[in-house]
C-alpha cells in the first residue's frame, strides 16, 4: 500500500487486505480522518501513526496486534472509545496522551506500559496480577505526565488540564471486581510525593494512600475517595473505616446533595447504612431533589421516607 499519496484531507482510509505493517507517522496529522479499520492482517503499526489525528473517533485494532508503540494515538482528542486486542503485550510511551477516553480495559497479556500512555482517560481497569515490577514505570507514570511544574498555590497549570482525577478498576483471576480506587491528580495533594511508596511487593499499598486521606483537599475528590474505599473495603483498617464513616456522617447533606445533582441512586444505596440519609436530612433532600428536577433520586427518597418515617407524601 502506498501511503505517500495518500490524502491528507480524507475522512475516511481503508487499509489493504493483505498490509502487514502501517509504517511510523503514516497517518500523522491527518486533521480530518474520521474512522479507520485496521484489518487483522496487520502485525505491526508504527510509533506515531495516528498522532495528531484530531477527528478521529472510531478505530477498530487487528486482532493479532502485540505492540502499541510510542504516540499511536497521542493527541487524537475524539478518540473516545478503543477496545485493545487480547493478544496486546506491550503498550508505549504517550499512546493515548491527551485521546477522549473515558475509560480502558487493558488485556491479560500486557506486560509492559510505557510512561504517559494514559494520561487523560479518567477510568481504567487492570488486573491483580500485573507485574508492577517488569515494568518502566508505574501506574501513576502511566496516568499522568511527570515532567510538569505545580505553580505555587499547589494547582495544575492551565496546559495540563486535560490530566483527570482517576478510578481505578482492579480485577480479580475471575475477572471480577476486586477493588476500586480513586486518584484525585487535579487536588492540591501531591500524590507523586509517595507514588514509588504504594508499590510494594508488586501491590498496590492502599494504606499508604488510606492515611494520607485528610490531605485531599477538594470536597469531591474526598467523597468519591470515600465512597470506593467503603464500597470497595480491600485491605480497609477498622481505624480508616471509622474515619470514612465520620466523614460521611459529619457531612451527610453536602454529599447526599452531591450525589443528587448527578441523579445518582446507587451511591445514596450504598451509603444508606452508614447514615447518609436520616429522619433529620430526609425532607431537605427530597425537596432539593425536586426543585433541581431529579427524578430517579426523588423517587428513591420518597419510598425510603415511606419505608423507614412512615409518610407516603413528602413534597
Amino acid at each position: 500500500m502506498d501511503y505517500q499519496n495518500i490524502k491528507k484531507d480524507a475522512k475516511s482510509v481503508k487499509i489493504d487486505n493483505a498490509a502487514k505493517e502501517i509504517p511510523d507517522y503514516a497517518f500523522a496529522s491527518f486533521y480530518n480522518i474520521e474512522e479507520i479499520n485496521i484489518p487483522d492482517s496487520v502485525e505491526k503499526i508504527g510509533r506515531g501513526a495516528f498522532q495528531n489525528c484530531s477527528k478521529l473517533s472510531k478505530v477498530r485494532l487487528p486482532k493479532n496486534l502485540l505492540e502499541l508503540q510510542n504516540n499511536t494515538f497521542f493527541g487524537c482528542r475524539k478518540l473516545e472509545n478503543i477496545e485493545l486486542p487480547d493478544s496486546l503485550n506491550r503498550i508505549g510511551d504517550q499512546v493515548f496522551f491527551g485521546t477522549g477516553l473515558k475509560e480502558i480495559i487493558i488485556p491479560d497479556k500486557v506486560v509492559t506500559i510505557g510512561n504517559s500512555a494514559f494520561t487523560g482517560v479518567s477510568e481504567f481497569t487492570i488486573r491483580d496480577d500485573f507485574n508492577y515490577t517488569v515494568n518502566k514505570y508505574n501506574i501513576f507514570n502511566w496516568l499522568s505526565e511527570p515532567i510538569y511544574d505545580r505553580e505555587a498555590d499547589g494547582k495544575i497549570p492551565e496546559t495540563y488540564q486535560f490530566i483527570k482525577n482517576v478510578v481505578v478498576t482492579i480485577l480479580d483471576n475471575d475477572k471480577k471486581v476486586k477493588f476500586k480506587f480513586l486518584i484525585p491528580f487535579n487536588d492540591k495533594f501531591d500524590f507523586f510525593s509517595i507514588s514509588h511508596e504504594i508499590f510494594r511487593d508488586n501491590r498496590l499499598d492502599l494504606g499508604l494512600l488510606d492515611r494520607q486521606f485528610q490531605m485531599i483537599r477538594d470536597f469531591e475528590n474526598k467523597t468519591k475517595y470515600v465512597y470506593y474505599r467503603i464500597q470497595y473495603p480491600y485491605k480497609l483498617t477498622d481505624e480508616n473505616k471509622n474515619l470514612f464513616e465520620r466523614f460521611i456522617v459529619a457531612n451527610d447533606v453536602s454529599i447526599a446533595k452531591g450525589f443528587i445533582d448527578g441523579n445518582q441512586v446507587k451511591p445514596l444505596i450504598k451509603l444508606e447504612s452508614l447514615g447518609l440519609i436520616n429522619s433529620k436530612n430526609i425532607d431537605g433532600l427530597i425537596e432539593y431533589a425536586n426543585v433541581n428536577r431529579k427524578f430517579n433520586v426523588l423517587s428513591y427518597l420518597m419510598n425510603y421516607k415511606n419505608e423507614h418515617f412512615g409518610d407516603r407524601y413528602a413534597i
